[in-house]
């Protein structure tokens, strides 16, 4: 298989490093595509290279070097993860519970090594690091030909399923260990499978060289390579020379040698006539009866050594894998966890942008963008679907080259039969996963097995497009691995695919009323100038009127300023005395002359107004001092009816930028109003307060009858008057509050009303308490 898999694809040389692929291709932990645990790799190598980047980089810049290189080592893998679900933090990286797949393993090296400019880091990382404390606890009660003949072990243990150990020839003075790796993990390197492998080579010989050192504290092995995958070779074979062991064992095999070499000696000089054979008969009893005890004893302790080291195993690896299986399992659903948030945010984001915009041609590779940008697929494609002809037209495709993206909007497939791949779809409304493009292939039409090809395919989904009920076209996914898409991506396209769905019928619908608005932009052009040439005769007509209203006052107040003066003389006696009926008539006249007095002064204040004649003067105005004297002008009226009239103004010495006239006539139309309005033994306040620390708030707050909701936007209207039958005096024109309210706008103020029937009114004003260019 392995043969076969480097066959399919052109093998890179070492120099190509797995840094060359810009993104990962499968997933870095928790769980594959296909529901498996990820244990391709023990979070205690992965923790190993990072401290031992982090002690690197402290001997040469200090702790802050370190902390700033695991910092960088996060981000460039982060850069490479499409999904933040799998973004990564360097506690995460020193957590040896954690399992990791080897493709990320990898990354992860060759960005160590990078950041530590060290060209020997894989070698010295297994060196310095890889021989745990385990290791060195497990393997310091036997001998070192002990040890490497638990190399599988050691290698299982910390690469599940990932590697292939075997031991060759073992004795006390040379091992022979050989590893492979298994077609997942050469699946993961791709055409790096040189690079990759030379990182795990290197690691292993600098861990299988202080194997002596740091377990029977005895000079390093020398390790030397037979062959290595770097080099084309199946295997990975190395020869170990061990350094020479503890003398203890061989003493008594030596001293039985000596004593038997003596007594052959002695034979042969006190008995010269005894035979050689005779005599080395006799000196061999002396050695043996000193080596069988002791090879006895070897033995015997040997497997009592392989008793106890069988027993420490597995006591260590039910625990191990107990704690490991916990880890994994909360880690697991860490990233399930992230994943769901990170696919909700996304699908809000996307909700929120599909609608946007109405214009299709500018939603689709928004669609298309996000699909890719948020939720990591590597190609998204939207096809489009004619029921009335039954075609397949106008697909948009994204992460294809420009040459494939225009194959595929140029096709025009026709679908008329529901059991192909596309009728499921198209004519059937059924979604599809697909982990292997192979089980579909015969399902597949020519044209979409070109495209398939063209972008190399392994797995996808399809999903319908449906807007107001009806299937319009499709949304596509995929990726280059198969089995690597899952029902969780099924649903998540559904939901995506309905959001699509209805920006596709809003845009749909905004395109036919555009076709519709065309046809009306021509009449409202013509509307438009005919209102233009209407609106400037009204313009004409407001002007000439508001000249006329000025002139007729002007006019009228000369002759009525006689009338009042010569009532004022007659009441005053200045023509004799007058009778009573006389005195009655003359103060009616008086009365009537004041009365359209004001209404002249109003009709000439908003005619000045409406032109901007207007002249404001602006001075600090004090506000307590301001309110008492417009109060105490409309005392008498309020007293007349028996009302109570009052000022509340908690702070003294408020003062606000204001024309002081124009502000005493604001208030005056206010208060005239509320003593108008106000039932006999009704209450009149005029609040004056701070609105925050910029502004000042008037209010006129009465108990009169209250104002119906549906006039109150009309009261500021000029001539406008709120049920005039409630009122207890003469009546006006209805310009006070249009009046007042031009007059607060002059002064960049606004005011406010509050009514309930029953309860009264409350008129707020509310101006800055300072002007800006006021000259």
């Amino acid at each position: 298989m392995v043969t076969e898999l480097a066959r399919e694809m052109e093998l890179l040389s070492p120099d190509h490093t797995i840094l060359e692929r810009p993104f990962m291709e499968f997933r870095p932990f928790g769980v594959d595509e296909r529901g498996r645990k990820i244990t391709d790799v023990s979070g205690m190598i992965v923790r190993d290279n990072v401290e031992y980047l982090e002690e690197s980089l402290t001997r040469i810049g200090g702790p802050e070097a370190a902390a700033e290189s695991a910092q960088e080592l996060c981000r460039l893998l982060n850069d490479r993860i499409r999904d933040p679900a799998y973004h990564v933090k360097p506690a995460f990286l020193k957590e040896v519970w954690n399992s990791y797949s080897y493709e990320f393993v990898s990354y992860l090296r060759e960005l160590c090594k990078e950041l530590s400019g060290d060209p020997q880091f894989h070698f010295n990382v297994g060196r310095d690091k890889h021989n745990s404390p385990v290791i060195q606890i497990l393997g310091r009660p036997f001998p070192l030909s002990q040890i490497y003949k638990m190399y599988p072990y050691f290698v299982e243990k910390y690469t599940k399923g990932s590697l292939v150990p075997t031991v060759g020839e073992v004795t006390n003075r040379l091992a022979v260990l050989r590893l492979k790796f298994t077609d997942r993990s050469y699946e993961q390197f791709g055409p790096y499978r040189k690079a990759c492998a030379l990182q795990t080579c290197e690691s292993s010989k600098g861990r299988m060289s202080t194997v002596p050192t740091y377990v029977h504290n005895l000079p390093p092995a020398t390790v030397k390579d037979r062959t290595c995958i770097v080099n084309g070779d199946e295997w990975c074979e190395w020869e170990i020379t061990l350094p020479a062991h503890e003398w203890g064992d061989f003493f008594w095999p030596i001293w039985g040698l000596l004593a038997g070499g003596s007594v052959f000696i002695y034979l042969q000089v006190l008995y010269p006539g005894m035979r050689v054979l005779e005599a080395l008969a006799i000196a061999l009893v002396p050695a043996l009866a000193s080596w069988l005890p002791t090879r006895r004893r070897m033995l015997r302790h040997g497997a009592t050594r392989e008793e106890v080291i069988r027993e420490q195993v597995q006591f260590v690896e039910t625990q191990h894998e107990q704690l490991r299986t916990a880890y994994l399992e909360q880690e697991h659903t860490s990233v399930e966890l992230r994943q769901k948030v990170t696919q909700l945010t996304g699908l809000h984001h996307a909700g929120l942008l599909f609608v946007s915009t109405l214009d299709r041609e500018m939603l689709l590779p928004r669609v298309l963008e996000t699909l890719i940008r948020d939720f990591h697929y590597e190609r998204a494609m939207i096809s489009f679907f004619d029921p009335a002809r039954q075609i397949i037209y106008g697909a948009r495709a994204l992460g294809a080259s420009e040459e494939t993206a225009a194959f595929a909007r140029a096709r025009e497939i026709p679908v008329s039969d529901p059991n192909s791949f596309e009728g499921r779809v198209l004519l059937q409304g059924q979604p599809m996963l697909v982990g292997d493009i192979r089980e579909v292939w015969d399902l597949l039409s020519p044209l979409n097995r070109d495209l398939v090809t063209k972008t190399n395919t392994k797995s996808l989904i399809c999903v319908p497009l449906k807007a107001q009920g009806q299937v319009i076209g499709s949304l596509t996914v995929n990726r280059i691995q198969e089995n690597s898409l899952t029902q969780d991506d099924l649903e998540l396209m559904m939901t995506v695919s309905n959001q699509v769905g209805i920006a596709l019928d809003n845009a749909s619908a905004y395109r036919r009323i555009e076709e519709l608005n065309v046809g009306l932009e021509a009449k409202v052009r013509e509307r438009t100038t005919e209102l233009e040439a209407a609106n400037e005769g009204l313009r004409e007509m407001d002007r000439l009127k508001s000249q006329f209203l000025s002139h007729v006052s002007h006019d009228l107040r000369t002759p009525l300023t006689s009338i009042k003066g010569l009532a004022d003389n007659l009441l005053a006696g200045l023509g004799g005395p007058l009778t009573e009926k006389q005195e009655v008539y003359m103060t009616r006249v008086n009365a009537n002359a004041v009365r359209l007095a004001g209404m002249i002064a109003d009709l000439l204040d908003l005619s000045r107004i409406e032109a901007g004649k207007v002249q404001m003067v602006w001075a600090d105005v004090a506000l307590p001092n301001l309110a008492r004297a417009v109060v105490e002008q409309l005392q008498f009226q309020a007293e007349k009816k028996g009302q109570q009239l009052e000022v509340i103004c908690e702070e003294k010495g408020l003062t606000v930028m204001a024309d002081g006239d124009r502000l005493s006539q604001v208030l005056t139309n206010l208060l005239d109003n509320a003593v108008k309005y106000t039932q006999p033994g009704g209450t009149i306040k005029l609040q004056i307060e701070r609105a925050g620390t910029d502004a000042v708030m008037l209010s006129v707050v009465d108990t009169g009858p209250g104002i119906p909701a549906e006039v109150i936007p009309k009261l500021f209207d000029p001539f406008f008057q709120a049920n005039p039958q409630q009122v207890t005096g003469p009546r006006g024109l209805g310009l006070g509050l249009a009046i007042v309210k031009n007059l607060v706008d002059l002064h960049r103020g606004t005011i406010e009303v509050q009514s309930e029937l029953g309860q009264g009114t409350r008129f707020q004003v509310t101006l800055p308490l300072t002007q800006r260019n006021t000259k």
